[in-house]
């Protein structure tokens, strides 16, 4: 019986997945709970494990391949593992009469000949682009420099090579140029990496760099992100109480405070569905960690439970697997709320988009000589209205000025 593996849903924001690697090939048989391949998806690598038992019979995604939730990725033969079982059988009884010996059977070896086409066959538009190009076909498919029959394709990889050097030919696939104009532009001349790179900055041609797959689960959160129903609060916090240094840095110091204060507000742990609310019993809050070009925003996970220590040692882990691209979803999942600090670079002010599915975002700016900050809420208005939003902001700027409050907190560390 066949049986389809599907692209899963690791999580409720998850449409597509990325094969990053089978680790079961076809004709593998697999038991139930066996992982069979590793999957890309919401910024995480996740273990996809077999739900059945049987042997893979066709791989239907490639490995790089990108495939949609509830798409097949392969099939299986389901079953249990066929053995072999030799049959120990007695030995025939001897005979006193003698047997006639049989020669051996001879089977007539079949010998597969390899047709080779004499040089000087080709597609008619092979020809075409070789006359155009001033190109001997025959004589070079005599050489071997082309193959016979030569097709469009052989042609124009043959004009690569002969105008282009190794590097000049990797950095075409970078720029959107057409090889056969940059010929007619060095007819006499081997192109090397100096001259395209001067040709592409003469003409103005872009760059092609590829979106990464979690970019674009990155593009495809946030666009849907903008389209909810949100608002902005800006505020100035006096943090000149918060006694932050390189092991505990400010934003620990926030995580823990706004964590704190999440539990006196229950809609700031809530996750809205259409027909009603998932109250989380602990704070959960998201940190966005930026790691190159890419985008990470990895879950503390009950910070109301954690010391300032504990915190900074969690976000020193996640940072390093962030940058490793080792999250998992266990990792990334369960935030409500997260927190975005670009004061570091001396970002005075700046308003965030709430990560799809959660209900707030803080976007904290640079401290000035006073230690005070602008910091910047966006709110989901579906969950969180604009009374307790007030109420929320009230509370956090009451806390960080809360000397008992800090000194506890310093204290637990």
């Amino acid at each position: 019986m066949d049986y389809e593996v599907l692209m899963p849903q690791f999580s409720d924001t998850m449409e597509k997945g990325k094969i990053v690697r089978w680790l079961k090939k076809e004709g593998d048989y697999v038991e139930r709970g066996e992982v069979i391949a590793e999957i890309e998806a919401e910024k995480a690598v996740m273990e996809l494990q077999s739900f059945k038992k049987g042997m893979i019979k066709r791989i239907v995604a490639q490995e790089g391949q990108e495939v949609e939730v509830g798409k097949p990725i392969a099939i299986m033969e389901l079953g249990e593992r066929v053995q072999e079982v030799k049959v120990s059988e007695a030995p025939p009884p001897q005979s006193t009469k003698v047997e006639e010996k049989k020669p051996p059977e001879v089977k007539p070896q079949v010998i597969e000949k390899k047709i080779e086409l004499p040089p000087g066959f080709a597609s008619p538009y092979a020809r075409l682009l070789a006359k155009e190009k001033g190109l001997e076909l025959q004589e070079l498919q005599k050489e071997g420099t082309i193959p016979s029959p030569a097709h469009a394709k052989d042609i124009e990889n043959y004009l690569k090579e002969r105008y282009f050097t190794p590097k000049a030919l990797e950095l075409l696939k970078d720029y959107e140029i057409d090889a056969g104009e940059l010929i007619k532009e060095f007819p006499q001349t081997k192109i090397d990496e100096d001259l395209l790179l001067s040709y592409v900055e003469k003409m103005g041609i872009p760059k092609k760099i590829p979106v990464s797959s979690v970019q674009k689960s990155l593009i495809a959160n946030l666009s849907k992100s903008f389209l909810a129903p949100h608002y902005h609060i800006h505020e100035v916090f006096d943090l000149s109480l918060i006694p932050w240094d390189k092991e505990i840095t400010l934003t620990h110091w926030l995580i823990k405070i706004v964590g704190d204060a999440m539990q006196h507000f229950e809609r700031l742990r809530a996750i809205y569905r259409e027909d009603y609310y998932l109250i989380y019993p602990s704070s959960n809050v998201g940190l966005a960690i930026a790691v190159g070009d890419e985008l990470y925003a990895p879950v503390i996970k009950e910070v109301n439970k954690k010391g300032l220590r504990e915190i900074a040692q969690e976000v020193r882990k996640l940072r390093e697997k962030s940058e490793k691209g080792a999250l998992s979803p266990e990792d990334i999942g369960g935030a409500t709320l997260t927190i975005s600090n670009l004061g570091m670079f001396g970002i005075r002010s700046f308003d965030a988009i709430i990560p799809y599915g959660q209900v707030c975002i803080i976007a904290v700016g640079a401290q000035d000589q006073e230690g005070k900050a602008h910091i910047n809420f966006t709110f989901d208005h579906r969950v969180v209205n604009g009374f307790h939003a007030a109420l929320f902001v009230k509370h956090l700027k009451e806390k960080v000025l809360d000397k008992n409050y800090i000194k506890m907190l310093k204290k637990g560390s």
